[in-house]
């Protein structure tokens, strides 16, 4: 089984296919894709997301927050999709 964390800091389309390609050379029983990551308190994280104003300032992320990296939001999902359509073991 595999996981993987897309929409990271420094995240582009390059290495979202690159993700993919690797993904695809495990031969994976399962596969577990994720768009966006979970920002925690405390960590290098959420300092990022603080920064580019993604947490507002007295924020405490009780509730979950999710950074997904710039220029990402209109075509990641879409393209995860159709890549998922013929590969049944992966899920969202």
């Amino acid at each position: 089984m595999g996981f993987l964390l897309l929409g990271g800091p420094g995240e582009t389309r390059e290495t979202v296919q690159q993700s993919l390609a690797f993904a695809d050379s495990l031969q994976l029983d399962m596969l577990k894709l994720t768009m966006g990551i979970r920002i925690y308190p405390g960590t290098a994280l959420e300092k990022i997301a603080r920064k580019e104003g993604i947490v507002a300032e007295g924020d405490d992320l009780l509730l979950p927050r999710f950074y997904l990296a710039s220029g990402l939001e209109e075509w990641l999902a879409p393209t995860i999709r159709l890549w998922m359509a013929d590969r049944l073991y992966c899920t969202i």
